[in-house]
């Protein structure tokens, strides 16, 4: 790095932070109004269920789209009924405890 001289690269810099700060600007002030999960073709990226989804054309293909449209608080959508989960844990405990039955009534296999 010969002939690189410090002033260079503190305005080079300089330059790079007044680029990203309009980036992270503009980027906290849509996320107060824009889902983070909607993509620029305006599809849902998010792998959990939100009340916005709507099925795109063919169903088979999965993708869905996003239907919010800037509102509202787009947070408020998610799902978080804790109930949810839950039911989910007491169902998975259920599978458990018949599986673990299942399992003492049998012998091991012969080699």
């Amino acid at each position: 790095m010969a002939g690189v001289r410090p002033e260079e690269v503190q305005k080079r810099f300089d330059r790079l932070t007044e680029i990203f700060g309009g980036i992270v600007e503009h980027a906290d002030a849509q996320a107060s109004w824009r889902c983070p999960y909607r993509n620029r073709h305006d599809l849902c990226t998010a792998k959990f269920h939100c009340r916005n989804q709507t099925p795109v054309g063919d169903a088979a293909d999965g993708d869905l789209s996003c239907s919010h449209d800037g509102r509202f608080d787009y947070r408020s959508a998610w799902e978080s009924d804790p109930r949810t989960g839950e039911r989910a844990r007491q169902r998975l405990e259920t599978i458990r405890e018949r599986a673990a039955e299942g399992r003492q009534g049998r012998r091991a296999p012969r080699r």
